[in-house]
């Protein structure tokens, strides 16, 4: 069984720190695997302790003219709270500025319950309230252990009052009952000063999600999965926020509805919450990051760099551990009948007039869009009419993407106004330093996917293009929504050929990148069975093509095969021609000195062409079962 490790609760160490700092108590050591919070607020109180002294050292001394700091809090709303009240009641007068993210600074007046904490934790006697914050009751609790024990002890991340963090447990508690399976959060306990304990108790009785707890922590066990759909039920979210985004999302996935009420504040946290959750969207919001990664609309790897620093702010370790869960590669990938998706979907990234492409912002989902079963064109379809940009970004579930999509602006200086931008491809697959074979079958299909790739970009450059690919395309919205009536919703794939069909009958603009930075990678699969059944899915929407120079290129390249059936020494005048097509576009270490190497493979690749291509032709054509 798998175990997990929690990052401490941030909500704890965030309170013990302001205590600390109140007392002028050492502050507790923090270190590169604790949230971002902690560490920003625990480097502003030391800032602040360096320039200013203690609260007590303060006020034993003269007020020193001159002596000023600003503290960034980045996106911390915790240190934002907690430092107004303290520089309000400790520091008064200090030239002291609290700066931060954008979207810190729109949240800086708005008072919350880590405005009231922060008052408690000063020792203001704030009167209880009926139905009080299990955030406001935390505070008093700590408050009142603290001052009974004159302080309290902290050691790597151990000690009284420090507990592995609840509210990140709810991102395993949605991934369990999405995926089943069984998972230890370790050191996680039943007794918890944390109002998010409340989130094991809600998978229990609504998602089947049991807790066991033990000594080494607490085990998660699905028993409904797959056993049909759950009832409709509500919550209040008013005391426990931060669930918001896993509840909400494990509901989409399962297909449960949700009433959500008492959800006004999530519209003011790290990003609007509610649209987040219903655009899929990670916003720079590190609770949305987990959220939409646990329900599979966010597959990694995928940037994971970004997403680290999103997430960084309170669980840092978290990308690297729902890694080792997830399957290598999406064809490995079983997901229960219940919650349907294909592994053919798409992500887009969307950029709105010059701006950069953005990282995570406007990503949309890739697993999941095929949840209402209706296929990936249905799926696509809903994804282009919700985007708001200009220019979408599409790309296949399998692909590892450009380094242009991470790093490289695109503005209009690069491809004019075209509506329709294809991008090349690369077949590879990992190879070890070690390694020093590859497999006919690989082999065989990164020679094809070279050539076709070749064919591909030279007749784009010559303004007749006769391929592309969605696994790594760019779209103008506008274009898409126009051909939309054009990509035949009744074949289950061919959206992207159908697609250039539509622009060139209409005379839309169609341009070609063909340089490395945006090239996508895409992996072989690995039997010949799933080989022949997508070559087969290619072959049988041919009949439906109907331009001119698609179908002209597919006659030239079927008679030449069958001429070569009827007369084998056409070899001779193809093989030359074909061969320097799949050399340019193959780099080593696939060329030489890897199996049998680029010339053989391609000589034989030669020889099996004309049988393998009019058996996938005559078996797509026959074929009747959706793909």
């Amino acid at each position: 069984m798998k175990g997990i490790t929690l990052p401490i609760s941030k909500s704890i160490a965030n309170r013990i720190l302001l205590l600390q700092a109140i007392h002028g108590d050492p502050l507790m050591r923090v270190s590169s695997d604790m949230p971002d919070d902690v560490i920003v607020l625990h480097d502003a109180l030391q800032q602040i302790r360096d320039t200013f002294g203690t609260p007590k050292e303060r006020i034993a001394s003269p007020f020193r003219e001159g002596v000023g700091i600003t503290l960034n809090l980045k996106n911390c709303g915790t240190a934002l709270r907690f430092l107004q009240v303290h520089l309000d009641k400790c520091y008064p007068g200090e030239p002291i500025t609290l700066t931060g993210d954008a979207r810190l600074m729109e949240r800086k007046g708005k008072p919350t319950t880590q405005t009231t904490s922060a008052l408690i934790l000063h020792g203001e006697a704030i009167p209880v309230a009926p139905n009080e914050s299990p955030y406001i009751t935390m505070s008093r609790n700590i408050q009142k252990i603290y001052a009974d024990k004159g302080s309290l002890p902290f050691k790597e991340g151990m000690g009284l009052g420090i507990e592995r963090d609840w509210s990140s447990a709810a991102f395993w508690y949605e991934y369990i009952a999405i995926h089943g399976g069984e998972l230890l959060l370790a050191g996680l306990t039943d007794e918890s000063l944390q109002g998010d304990r409340i989130v094991a108790d809600i998978y229990a009785q609504h998602f089947g999600v049991q807790t066991t707890f033990t000594p080494e922590g607490a085990i998660l066990t699905s028993s409904l999965l797959g056993k049909g759909r759950g009832e409709a039920f509500s919550i209040d979210f008013t005391s426990c926020p931060d669930l918001y985004p896993a509840i909400a999302l494990t509901c989409e996935r399962l297909n449960i509805a949700l009433h959500a009420t008492g959800t006004e504040r999530l519209h003011y946290k790290e990003s609007d919450r509610i649209e987040a959750v219903q655009n899929h969207e990670v916003r720079n919001d590190h609770r949305m990051a987990m959220a939409l990664i646990a329900a599979d609309y966010i597959t990694l790897p995928a940037e994971t760099s970004a997403l680290q620093t999103i997430i960084a702010k309170s669980y840092p370790a978290f990308v690297q551990q729902i890694s080792e869960l997830l399957p290598a590669n999406n064809e490995s990938f079983t997901c229960p009948k219940r919650y349907p998706h294909g592994n053919d979907t798409v992500t887009t990234r969307q950029r709105h007039g010059n701006e950069t492409w953005s990282l995570y912002e406007n990503v949309v989902p890739k697993r999941g869009i095929n949840d209402d079963n209706k296929g990936k064109k249905h799926a696509l379809s809903k994804l282009i009419h919700a985007a708001k940009a200009e220019y979408i970004w599409l790309h296949d579930d399998d692909v590892v993407w450009p380094k242009a999509a991470n790093q490289s602006p695109i503005t209009n200086n690069k491809f004019g106004e075209a509506n329709l931008i294809i991008l090349p491809l690369k077949m590879e697959i990992p190879l070890h330093p070690e390694e020093n074979r590859v497999g006919i079958l690989p082999l065989l299909q990164i020679a094809e996917y070279a050539a076709i790739q070749e064919l591909t970009m030279r007749t784009a450059k010559a303004g007749k293009a006769v391929m592309c690919s969605g696994a790594n395309l760019i779209v103008r919205r506008e274009a898409w929504l126009t051909c939309e009536q054009d990509l035949h919703p009744e074949i289950p794939s061919g959206d992207d050929m159908f697609l250039l069909e539509a622009m060139k009958r209409r005379h839309m603009k169609i341009a070609v990148i063909d340089e490395p930075d945006y090239t996508a990678i895409v992996h072989p699969v690995t039997t010949w069975r799933a080989f022949f059944r997508q070559r087969m899915r290619w072959a049988g929407k041919a009949p439906k093509y109907t331009d001119t120079d698609i179908i002209r290129c597919g006659a030239l390249v079927m008679t030449a095969n069958l001429l070569q059936l009827l007369c084998p020494l056409i070899i001779l005048i193809k093989f030359p021609i074909e061969y320097s097509l799949i050399r340019k576009r193959i780099t080593p270490p696939y060329r030489e000195g890897h199996g049998v190497g680029l010339f053989f493979t391609a000589l034989l690749l030669e020889f099996l062409y004309p049988f393998y291509i009019l058996a996938c032709l005559i078996g797509g054509l026959i074929r009747k079962k959706k793909w």
